[in-house]
């Protein structure tokens, strides 16, 4: 059976960011911050320190550490509720692999940066717009015979989804990034070589 994972993992992360970003200095007032989120129709600013990303601000951080603390947003600044570490991805990673580190993280949206330079953001939105015509794609697949395979020649370095090991080898089978060892056991078993 094809898995829209076929073509997920053809999209990578620069395909579906939104960019430029809207940056704001961490000596902004929360006032201003909202300020651009309104003005640009966004859900979060980039927060700047010396021209190099520091943190980010989201409108859930406005509302649970300014207005539900009854805080004057004139006087609380960037710096004191922005969320740091800031949590990055390059523009080359596939989807699939920015949306594990999202469900990891707990976060909605990654800022993309490539040699220390800001270049994107990208959000669950931005990736599920393109999932209805990944579907489509699959469905067209299907129906003229075409690859029906999960592509497995990336090879990443991380925390295998099936023991929980560190990893510098890490390949995609089916929807779980697996170790060696892990990826060998399966072969034991009786499942299909990544190799293949």
């Amino acid at each position: 059976m094809v898995k829209p994972s076929t073509l997920v993992d053809e999209l990578k992360v620069r395909d579906v960011m939104s960019s430029p970003v809207v940056e704001a200095s961490e000596n902004a007032s929360v006032v201003e911050v909202a300020e651009l989120m309104r003005k640009y129709n966004i859900g979060s600013v980039v927060i700047s320190s010396n021209g190099k990303p520091t943190g980010i601000i989201t409108k859930t951080d406005i509302v649970e550490k300014v207005v539900a603390n009854g805080s004057d947003p004139n006087k609380i600044y960037a710096r004191d509720i922005m969320t740091t570490p800031l949590q990055t991805i390059s523009p080359e990673v596939v989807i699939d692999e920015a949306l594990s580190k999202m469900n990891k993280l707990k976060l909605s949206r990654l800022v993309v940066v490539y040699k220390d330079r800001l270049v994107g953001i990208v959000t669950i939105k931005d990736i599920l717009q393109v999932t209805p015509e990944i579907l489509t794609i699959v469905r067209e697949r299907l129906k003229i015979g075409g690859p029906a395979t999960v592509r497995t020649e990336s090879v990443a370095e991380g925390y295998c989804e099936v023991c929980g090991e560190w990893s510098d080898y890490l390949v995609r089978v089916e929807d779980q990034l697996m170790c060696e060892d892990c990826r060998l056991e399966l072969e034991r078993s009786g499942g299909r070589s990544v190799l293949e």
